[in-house]
């Protein structure tokens, strides 16, 4: 029991360092940063009702594994704003991430090798619920700015212009690489952007 119990301590350190990454969104008073823990937690409920309601065909308790462990490799590679990244830049941000899972997977793999096998599954996007999780997860930054009234496109001076391209781009991207299946949730990506520029550029 030793190496189960050695093993749940690690995780518990991983978690920690997980939870001090801080994303550029803000929480509903617009100044706080929200955290990489924040986001997941909002993720794994919002992706768990939201595909019991339009997808009850999907594998919720797969759902819920993905979404836990979407972005657990930021514990290391932390997060990266793409807001208009360049592919330079995108190239870094993978790279970091790909150094990261080997970090993970040498920790984990002997004594929890869920982790980082959940991990591999999910940016393989090979199944629906990995496919379901990603594109919802486009949903999350702008549940962000809808509560806050885009405090963080106020405070970095984003223009209508800058941000109404680049979520038009995202939402093409989730369309046409992994929601195809999901036309509802390409829909609440464009609603939830039209009332974030509606509301943030009034």
């Amino acid at each position: 029991m030793e190496e189960n119990k050695q093993g749940l301590i690690d995780i518990a350190k991983l978690v920690f360092s997980f939870a001090r990454v801080h994303r550029v969104t803000l929480q509903e008073d617009g100044k706080t940063p929200e955290s990489d823990t924040d986001h997941t937690v909002m993720l794994s409920v919002c992706a768990c009702a939201l595909a019991q309601k339009l997808y009850p065909a999907l594998d919720i308790g797969k759902v819920a594994q993905f979404a836990i462990v979407h972005d657990l490799v930021e514990a290391y590679a932390g997060d990266t704003n793409t807001f208009n990244i360049t592919e330079e830049e995108r190239h870094k941000k993978e790279e970091r991430e790909k150094q990261a899972f080997e970090k993970i997977q040498q920790e984990f793999q002997t004594v929890y090798p869920w982790i980082p096998s959940t991990i591999a599954s999910y940016e393989a996007l090979a199944s629906d619920e990995a496919q379901f999780v990603k594109a919802v997860d486009k949903l999350m930054t702008k549940l962000t700015h809808r509560i806050n009234q885009g405090a963080y496109l106020k405070n970095e001076g984003k223009t209508r212009e800058e941000t109404k391209m680049h979520y038009d781009t995202q939402a093409q991207t989730v369309e046409e690489k992994y929601g195809d299946k999901f036309p509802e949730v390409v829909t609440l990506l464009k609603e939830l952007t039209d009332d974030i520029l509606r509301e943030t550029y009034a």
